[in-house]
């Protein structure tokens, strides 16, 4: 019941994604926060103010949730909870988690690598070119293919991914089952049949500006790395960009020429550090697979498995490098996250550097350096 108390409560009206996560903490739980507004009164007024909880309270009074799911469903929406299989491992592990995901189509596969391809809604026919042969050649890699689904390099992404036969991901800000932009029905409509649509924002929410920037940290968080494809100096692109690089993703750009107002962005990135991509070459290099190795497909990795570099690997090592696969992170932030003394952490940390699985960078973060699936055994 609780992807139902959990949609029943996104789609209260006013109800915010980006308090929903801290009302569910406070009250310790989708049902438990159901009761509390069906309840009404001072502890419903706490949390959510005075001014909604007579609203609310007759809403949940008059809903019942598990109708309300079953009509989502009917639909062809599902409800992904951060504890769901479907909920991405990458996704989950972001500063800030979605509390929940609606979608339309296939989860995202969680054995393939992911990679967010953004840029202008302007773009010109070379970013067209450009996204639209990445989305082609990453899908023929076995990667999954992230972006926003808007016009221009969204657009063509998801348009090469598609056509190559690859899985791809568009992120709305939006309700799934709103066509936005209206130009792209037909291509939403072959991205939720061979991908998925997916928003944090219930049904019906109308595109508001302020949607967009909050749900690139959801393209970004999806994600192993982040390809920009021509973007001006304010571009929402570079919003994701910095997203990625906060939640320790690879960056990379697309050059362009030094006349183009939509290469200012793209290559203000790669003066600051950002990888040039020329290939999807350069773009898979950075990925933690071995794709020589797996041939476009990888096993099933799983604790007790033998690796190259030698052992076999424990529980805790295959939770820290399902971690690792997001990007490099601290030791300090791997602790927190498996709930872990810091000195057990270092030690299982310096383990794993012996055998040739992560490496340490400076400024002490760890990276991911040869991906486990290599010989991993197919039970």
């Amino acid at each position: 019941m609780q992807d139902a108390y959990s949609a029943a409560l996104a789609c209260l009206p006013g109800m915010s994604a980006l308090s929903l996560p801290g009302l569910l903490g406070m009250a310790g739980g989708a049902g438990e926060l159901w009761n509390i507004l069906e309840r009404g009164g001072a502890r419903a007024a706490a949390l959510v103010g005075a001014e909604k909880v007579d609203e609310w309270k007759g809403i949940c009074r008059r809903t019942d949730p598990a109708k309300a799911l079953e009509d989502l469903r009917r639909r062809g929406i599902r409800v992904i909870l951060p504890h769901d299989e479907g909920y991405p491992e990458r996704l989950r592990a972001i500063y800030d988690p979605p509390a929940l995901l609606f979608m339309l189509g296939e989860k995202v596969p969680g054995e393939s690598p992911c990679v967010a391809v953004v840029g202008s809604r302007r773009a010109t026919a070379y970013g067209k070119w450009a996204a639209e042969t990445i989305g082609a050649e990453l899908a023929r890699k076995g990667v999954t293919v992230v972006s926003g689904a808007a016009y221009g390099v969204d657009g063509h992404a998801h348009l090469g991914c598609l056509k190559a036969g690859g899985f791809t991901a568009a992120v709305m800000g939006c309700g799934v089952d709103r066509v936005y932009p209206a130009g792209h029905a037909q291509l939403l409509d072959r991205i939720a049949g061979r991908g998925c649509i997916l928003s944090e924002y219930p049904p019906g929410s109308d595109p508001l500006p302020w949607r967009f920037p909050h749900r690139n940290r959801i393209i970004a968080g999806l994600s192993h790395a982040v390809v920009v494809v021509e973007a001006s100096e304010k571009s929402g692109a570079l919003i994701t960009a910095d997203l990625a690089l906060d939640e320790g993703r690879e960056v990379m750009a697309v050059p362009g020429p030094v006349t183009s107002t939509l290469s200012r962005g793209t290559n203000a990135l790669i003066q600051k550090g950002a990888k040039l991509v020329t290939s999807v070459d350069d773009i898979c290099e950075e990925l933690p697979y071995d794709f020589a190795a797996r041939g476009g497909t990888a096993g099933e990795v799983v604790a007790g498995a033998e690796f190259a570099g030698g052992g076999e690997m424990s529980a805790g090592e295959l939770k820290t490098l399902e971690l690792l696969e997001g990007g490099p992170r601290s030791l300090d932030w791997l602790a927190v996250r498996l709930g872990e003394p810091p000195g057990e952490m270092l030690s299982r940390l310096t383990a794993m550097s012996f055998k040739g699985w992560v490496v340490e960078e400076a400024g002490g973060r760890y990276r991911l350096l040869a991906h486990p699936v290599m010989r991993c055994r197919q039970d």
